[in-house]
């Protein structure tokens, strides 16, 4: 039927699935940060976010998804705090930086706990190269 205006045709739509994203508090920023992960993945645009983006220039219209998906998952008091931020990658290190700090902050952290661990627990005399080996294991 070539040339016929009245030609009939099927147009398939499909809808993208949609995802609830969880809410940020307080105490479950580690596995928010999972379930946002995964949604910002299927969704496309998780490389604007971990900041490892092939293109040296940010697309707007990816940038602005990420940034609302991450948007969708905060209560009204980090949004605020978070509203300057030009890029979604600005949103999430500024969060990740909230809840558990800078990288030096998190080793100081870490090797105080060890150390408290560590000094808590009393050697024996038999077990002292067992639980020194253990230790040892454990500090990077």
């Amino acid at each position: 039927m070539t040339g016929d205006k009245n030609e009939n045709r099927v147009i398939f739509t499909t809808s993208l699935p949609s995802y609830q994203c969880p809410v940020l508090n307080n105490t479950n920023y580690t596995l928010w940060a999972l379930r946002m992960k995964k949604i910002l993945l299927a969704n496309g645009v998780w490389d604007l976010v971990e900041g490892v983006s092939t293109s040296k220039e940010i697309d707007v219209k990816k940038d602005s998804s990420a940034s609302a998906y991450l948007f969708q998952g905060l209560p009204e008091d980090l949004q605020m705090q978070v509203a300057g931020c030009e890029t979604a990658k600005e949103i999430w290190d500024s969060l990740k930086s909230r809840f558990i700090g800078t990288e030096d902050v998190q080793q100081a952290h870490s090797q105080k706990q060890l150390k408290s661990e560590f000094e808590k627990d009393p050697c024996e005399e038999k077990e002292d190269e067992i639980q020194l080996d253990s230790f040892a294991g454990k500090v990077d």
